[in-house]
């Protein structure tokens, strides 16, 4: 019998696309024989657009319009929109020769605008058009009510799309994809024992927002107080290097660049410090660890915040003086980080 085939197009201008795509293609490569291709969307078939959409990403901007129907419709109502135009000149032809070339049975959106694409394309060619939404309320960009499915991050999420026309029968409230070994059960000591952690109470920062200055301070303090505290810096040598000093006073700080095994990660930790963008909401939920929200970009991120807060699985801190209280805080209340953790590994 003819394998199935799964075409992904996913999107490089925010960093839970890859996670998403990856956790997609890993879960098939594990469990089944479906053959799974992950296209970057807009690089691919737009590039104009890829460019475009990374610098209103940057500036918290939206970069296509919020607009619900058929493409013939978007024409009529943007039509001198310099994206629409760009789609319809370019994008169409290149998506429509992908999908000649590939034949899947499946296309699995995971950005807007690739599933609206997707779904026009789809007349002719037979193959289920899939969208995924990374947000946790409402959902930017184009929506085409045609889709077949429609996978949703949470309940509200539903709501805004069927309040957007999209029928309420093709819409799953699934969460949002991240790497099965988040919802692995770890045991703390040993997780804080394979990464040279000491057994005592640790914070994780990754993700963060503010300048290394801003982090340096915020390590410092916990340190202060006795926390242990593990940095995931990724590629921001000024604040591996800001921290280097730290580094060599206390054994209770880790730094790291790049992490392999985040799941470990945020298993040894009691709570986290980072954005509420990309994929580090949904994978602090798999593992239920609750989340501290510092310097969320407008737009996308603050909606993640509100949902974070209404779902008390999460708190919000203004600044770097906040972080603390609320650190100070939740190590003063176990029964509340309890039930945070919970609420978190609900979600």
């Amino acid at each position: 019998m003819e394998a199935r085939r799964i075409l992904v197009l996913t999107a490089s201008y925010g960093g839970g696309h890859a996670a998403a795509s990856s956790a997609i293609e890993r879960y098939y490569a594990d469990h089944t024989d479906v053959d799974v291709r992950v296209v970057d969307f807009l690089e691919t078939v737009a590039p104009n657009l890829n460019v475009l959409a990374k610098f209103a990403y940057q500036r918290s901007e939206a970069f296509f319009p919020n607009f619900t129907g058929s493409f013939e419709g978007l024409q009529e109502a943007y039509p001198d929109n310099p994206a629409v135009h760009e789609l319809k000149e370019n994008a169409f032809a290149h998506v429509q020769s992908l999908l000649d070339e590939w034949a899947p049975h499946a296309v699995v959106s995971l950005c807007p605008l690739a599933g609206g694409a997707a779904t026009e394309a789809r007349v002719g060619r037979g193959y289920l058009s899939i969208s995924v939404s990374l947000d946790y309320r409402g959902v930017g960009s184009w929506v085409n009510p045609g889709g077949d499915l429609h996978f949703v991050a949470c309940k509200e999420t539903r709501e805004d799309l069927v309040v957007r026309g999209v029928p309420w029968d093709r819409i799953v409230v699934s969460g949002i994809p991240v790497a099965e070994r988040f919802s692995e059960s770890f045991d703390r000591p040993v997780a804080r024992s394979a990464l040279g952690f000491l057994d005592r109470y640790t914070v994780l920062l990754a993700s963060t927002t503010g300048s290394p200055a801003e982090v340096r301070d915020i390590v410092k303090h916990l340190l202060d107080q006795g926390v242990q505290v593990a940095v995931v810096a990724g590629n921001n040598g000024r604040l591996r290097r800001g921290l280097e000093t730290l580094i060599e006073s206390s054994r209770f700080l880790h730094v790291f660049g790049y992490v392999d095994d985040m799941p470990r990660m945020m298993c040894a930790a009691d709570r986290i410090v980072g954005r509420a963008g990309g994929p580090i909401v949904p994978e602090a939920f798999a593992s239920g660890l609750p989340l501290i929200v510092m310097g969320p970009v407008p737009g996308q991120e603050i909606q993640n915040v509100d949902f974070l807060v209404n779902y008390v699985a999460g708190l919000f801190a203004r600044d770097g003086d906040d972080v603390l209280e609320k650190v100070r805080f939740l190590s003063a209340h176990p029964e509340r980080l309890a039930q945070m953790a919970t609420d978190a590994a609900i979600m």
